[in-house]
């Protein structure tokens, strides 16, 4: 799949993490309220940050993870996606979208990209790194994508995992800098090889294959790809 041209990753060439001081991380769970189009949504949301002077962080960087169909914001805590993070030093949020998990709440499919835009203002990110497997691009695509010349000002870096809906968003993608890390499984016998396709039109992307991993490759490998996560932090600064 990839070409000369392409700045492909190998994860195991990547520096291993250090261990996660399990002390000074502090786990929230709790619903917010997230208003669009006069209504309000109780949206579930899975925070961790970390306590103390060790906390603060001069190039503190916000995430969001998002999930697939079958998925919800508990994923990312069970396998310490967020706990690493914060552990480094950042802030992590996990969500379960409008209709998922215990956000059981309606909302149009021609709002997903507001509501992206929503609850992001109202959890008080700034242009967060955003986290977007499968089912989760009806909401990441259209919130970057649909005014290419902002979707920098928008999110600091993206981490697309064979999202859906990525050949509606080509033509825009082309107009986009944004740091993007393509991260899928090479047995991905969902959408990987389509999907992956499309988004290196985007300019400035650096590819990321899990070799020997699904649909849900952060599930099947997350060593490697908390080791991706973390060489991409280092690479948006």
């Amino acid at each position: 799949m990839a070409s000369d041209h392409i700045r492909e990753l190998d994860f195991l060439k990547l520096e291993p993490l250090s261990t996660i001081n399990e002390d000074l991380l502090v786990c929230e769970s709790k619903f917010i309220e997230v208003g669009i189009e006069n209504k309000k949504l109780k949206v579930y949301i899975e925070q961790v940050t970390k306590t103390g002077s060790q906390s603060i962080h001069c190039d503190s960087i916000d995430f969001l993870f998002l999930h697939g169909m079958r998925y919800t914001s508990k994923n990312w805590l069970d396998i310490q996606t967020l706990n690493h993070v914060a552990n480094w030093g950042h802030q992590a949020v996990a969500v379960d979208l409008p209709g998922f998990g215990k956000s059981i709440c309606i909302l149009e499919p021609e709002l997903k990209g507001a509501f992206l835009q929503a609850l992001i203002s109202t959890l008080g990110l700034h242009r967060p790194v955003i986290i977007s497997p499968s089912m989760s691009g009806e909401f990441s695509l259209p919130y970057l994508f649909e005014d290419p010349s902002i979707s920098t000002d928008r999110a600091i870096g993206y981490v697309p995992v064979a999202p859906v809906l990525t050949s509606k968003y080509t033509n825009q993608m082309r107009k986009s800098q944004i740091p993007t890390l393509i991260v899928v499984g090479t047995k991905d016998q969902v959408n990987g090889k389509e999907s992956t396709q499309d988004l290196q039109h985007l300019p400035n992307f650096w590819y990321a294959p899990i070799e020997g991993a699904s649909h849900p490759c952060y599930l099947d490998n997350p060593e490697a790809f908390h080791r991706l996560l973390y060489w991409f932090l280092k690479n948006l600064k």
